[in-house]
C-alpha cells in the first residue's frame, strides 16, 4: 500500500487566540505554523468573562469585542486562503467553539471550503498541541 503524504493544516480558533498546526502524516504528530498573531491582548479580557459565564446585556449593535473578534476571524481566514491558494497545505481541519466557526466559515472562499475535511466544534485554544491533536487526528480521512 502506498504511503500517503498530506500537508494538513488543523486551526485551532476563537474569537482571540488562534495557532495553525501541521500534520504531514496520520501517524505521525503536529508541529506549529508560525503564521498567524496567536493571540489578540485586547480581547482577552471579553473571553475570560465569557468563560466564567459573565453575560452582558444584549445589544442590536456589535459590542467593539465583537468587532474585533470578527476581524481576528476574517483576517485568520485570509492566512488559510492564502495557505489553500499557495498550496502550502492540501486539507484543512477547522477547530472552533460555535460562534467563531460561523465566522469562519462565512468568511472563507469557496476554494478554501473545497479543501477542509473536517469541523470540531469545540475550544481547544488552551489546549497543548498534543491534546489537539489527540481530539482531531480521527477526524482525518485516511
Amino acid at each position: 500500500m502506498k504511503d500517503v503524504t498530506r500537508k494538513t493544516w488543523i486551526v485551532v480558533a476563537d474569537g482571540g487566540h488562534a495557532r495553525i498546526l501541521l500534520n504531514k502524516h496520520h501517524d505521525e504528530g503536529v508541529s506549529e505554523l508560525q503564521l498567524v498573531n496567536k493571540h489578540d491582548p485586547r480581547l482577552a479580557h471579553h473571553h475570560s468573562e465569557l468563560a466564567a459565564g459573565v453575560h452582558h446585556t444584549p445589544s442590536f449593535k456589535p459590542s467593539p469585542e465583537k468587532r474585533g473578534e470578527d476581524k481576528f476571524l476574517n483576517t485568520l481566514a485570509e492566512t488559510l486562503q492564502t495557505g489553500v491558494s499557495k498550496k502550502e497545505c492540501d486539507q484543512v481541519v477547522l477547530v472552533a467553539p460555535a460562534v467563531a466557526m460561523g465566522v469562519l466559515r462565512k468568511a472563507l472562499n469557496k476554494d478554501t471550503h473545497k479543501h477542509i475535511v473536517a469541523e470540531v466544534v469545540h475550544d481547544y485554544t488552551h489546549q497543548d498541541n498534543a491534546t489537539v491533536w489527540k481530539h482531531v487526528k480521527d477526524k482525518l480521512p485516511l
